[in-house]
């Protein structure tokens, strides 16, 4: 499932220019075109959200219990930034 030739070929063809002179030059693959960007932004996003599982998994997994939400806010305090990334220091 793990296809990256086809990773490689679809960089190239954005690297290149080939994705912009077909949207450019194509009328009829506009769409198309714009249509398999979004596809793929909507894929980043959850290959994105994947990854951060696997790598945070036992981090994550403790969050979904409310004694690991509890050591973790716990953690956070003292922290200089809120969780909006505001300072806490005056």
């Amino acid at each position: 499932m793990l296809d990256f030739d086809y990773l490689d070929r679809l960089q190239h063809y954005f690297e290149s220019g080939d994705c912009k002179f077909e949207f450019d030059n194509n009328e009829e693959r506009r769409f198309e075109i714009l249509d398999f960007l979004e596809r793929l932004m909507e894929l980043g996003e959850i290959a994105d959200g994947m990854a951060t599982k696997l790598i945070f998994k036992d981090a994550y997994a403790s969050l979904t219990t409310e004694e690991g939400a509890a050591a973790a806010e716990a953690e956070g305090e003292g922290l200089p930034f809120n969780q909006a990334g505001e300072s806490d220091q005056k």
